[in-house]
């Protein structure tokens, strides 16, 4: 069963909030849970290590689901869904419907709040007093790059990466520690 391979895809996807939509084939509907020849249970299998997932068992949800597939796979921290798709839904013809908007209430991104005034000084004093600081960034960071190197640049401080951070500050850049970690430089 070729969906197996995924397992480990999957897991690390998921880990490493890796945005991830994979679509396996399944056996017929009607054979599933007889232990038919190449049947593997695949929804089971990677329900713990997948944000969600599906077993189409009608052919008009193909086009809500891998919307809602997508949508899940992107919103909040980031992760794989798994599509599951038996054989004779595979083989059917249809008409896609992609019109309805994805709702799915939750799986809304809820933003934290901005930080209040008062804590912000607070962390500019600690920050300022601080001797020797160093910025460890991660993935939190991919979309604030810009706003990291400005504050990087004001303050002199020195960045070091994890491996989901790569790429947020130059690795060439003059306060760039590069990566630490289990093959970083540290």
């Amino acid at each position: 069963p070729g969906a197996t391979n995924l397992v480990s895809a999957l897991a690390d996807a998921l880990l490493d909030s890796i945005p991830m939509v994979a679509i396996t084939g399944q056996v017929l509907r009607r054979m599933i849970g007889t232990d038919a020849f190449q049947e593997t249970p695949i929804v089971e299998v990677t329900r713990s290590i997948t944000k969600h997932n599906y077993l189409v068992l009608d052919v008009d949800d193909i086009p809500r689901i891998i919307k809602e597939a997508f949508f899940i796979a992107t919103s909040g921290r980031p992760g794989p869904v798994l599509v599951d798709i038996p054989k004779d839904i595979q083989q059917q013809l249809a008409v896609p419907v992609w019109d309805p908007p994805v709702r799915l209430p939750g799986y809304v991104s809820r933003l934290p709040k901005p930080p209040a005034l008062h804590l912000l000084q607070q962390i500019i004093r600690i920050v300022s007093e601080s001797s020797r600081p160093v910025l460890y960034v991660g993935g939190g960071c991919l979309h604030a790059s810009e706003e990291l190197r400005c504050f990087a640049d004001l303050t002199g401080i020195p960045i070091a990466s994890t491996l989901m951070g790569l790429g947020v500050y130059p690795l060439d850049g003059h306060l760039s520690l590069k990566m630490l970690g289990m093959h970083g430089t540290v």
